[in-house]
């Protein structure tokens, strides 16, 4: 038979074609798992604790996931939300990446990864949703009725009802959620203690009080004002531009103050001192367990201000000397926050002040202000624990 130089090159492509076919299939033959992927465990990405292998994870938590032929991963899902891949971070044997931080709106408790040939692996993996964490409120003391705003993260509104859960066994209104934010109204029937934030996924009870009525030493309440120096004229029940959140309140409006200093809790006796006996001695022992806090509303930016807190056993003889200075870089637009200042810092500065039973003379005033209004309302001074008791 004569053959010809077409028939001759369709015998030579067809031979080269089964020996590429062969050489691909030894090589899958002794490829690991015949080079099909494969998840062999998820661990941890500590080196400290590399051995520790893992079925779930937090959100955001970065894992490293070990197996064979792993080079073509394109994609990787856990439940329905997607998790960033990086080139450099995928080898034939490992991906590593971090569980996404996105709530799920489908939870399958499945990771899936879909390779370059559209091929995807299925894998039993579970994120460990958060429960809620509560920061703080913008203001610890809000009128029943008014709108508080909560601070902290995984508030999730998206896949079930969030509830805010006043002490006294009332729940309040939820007007809007973001992933670090709640507004919600605060109801009939709120009482002094810790709010309880609760979705889905948990439940989480703050560490602070809502209505904090502990350890007040000025809340501004007094009749009698024996042994006060300053501040007794500023005490209104009310005022045309700041509502009231607790009774009586402090209420300072000096337009283009310029004088040396302005003073507006200054005493060494009488019902002052009386009430500076409700910092507990814990607050002495473990101060850094401790916060100073109170709640102030400006109608005037008080940045550049320098307010000088002296508290001890002779604020006559030392309070030029020794003070913890605030520097009040604040402007809350007519709002109620609540300030903090760590008891631990107070203390330091404040180097004759140990715990006295009988209570503490003491001096708040601005130093050396600048040329500026001075206009704020203070309320609710008191020292309380960081951490729920």
């Amino acid at each position: 038979m004569k053959l010809n130089y077409k028939s001759l090159l369709f015998l030579f492509i067809a031979f080269a074609m089964v020996g590429v076919f062969s050489s691909c299939t030894d090589d899958d033959d002794n490829a690991p798992n015949g080079g099909k992927p494969m998840i062999s465990y998820i661990r941890i990405t500590r080196p400290e604790a590399s051995d520790s292998l893992i079925a779930k994870a937090g959100q955001g938590a970065m894992i490293a996931i070990i197996g064979q032929n792993l080079q073509d991963a394109r994609e990787l899902w856990v439940n329905d939300q997607q998790a960033a891949l990086i080139p450099t971070f995928i080898t034939n044997t490992s991906i590593i990446t971090r569980v996404p931080n996105r709530i799920p709106e489908e939870i399958t408790n499945k990771m899936k990864i879909v390779f370059a040939n559209g091929d995807s692996l299925i894998h039993d993996f579970t994120v460990d949703i958060s429960d809620p964490v509560i920061s703080y409120m913008e203001s610890e003391h809000v009128n029943t009725g008014e709108v508080a705003t909560i601070v902290g993260s995984f508030f999730y509104e998206q896949l079930a009802p969030l509830t805010v859960t006043f002490t006294g066994d009332v729940t309040g209104e939820v007007v809007s959620v973001e992933d670090d934010r709640i507004e919600v109204r605060v109801p009939e029937g709120a009482e002094p203690g810790p709010i309880t934030v609760t979705t889905s996924f948990g439940e989480t009870e703050s560490d602070f009080w809502f209505r904090d009525n502990r350890n007040i030493i000025a809340g501004f309440e007094e009749t009698d004002f024996s042994g006060w120096w300053h501040g007794k004229d500023y005490i209104v029940s009310s005022d045309p531009d700041i509502q009231a959140i607790n009774n009586n309140f402090l209420r300072i409006n000096k337009p283009q103050w310029g004088a040396s200093w302005l003073e507006f809790w200054v005493g060494n006796g009488g019902t002052l001192v009386e009430a500076t006996k409700a910092i507990p001695a814990q607050a002495f022992e473990n101060p850094s367990n401790y916060v100073l806090k109170f709640e102030i509303n400006t109608l005037a930016s008080l940045s550049g201000a320098e307010v000088r807190m002296y508290m001890g056993p002779d604020m006559g003889g030392e309070r030029e000397k020794i003070y913890y200075t605030w520097k009040p870089n604040i402007d809350t637009g007519g709002d109620w926050e609540t300030v903090s200042i760590p008891f631990e810092d107070f203390l330091e500065a404040n180097t004759s002040l140990e715990y006295n039973p009988e209570g503490y003379q003491a001096s708040f005033f601005f130093a050396n202000p600048q040329t500026m209004d001075i206009n704020f309302a203070l309320d609710n001074m008191r020292v309380v624990p960081l951490t729920a008791e």
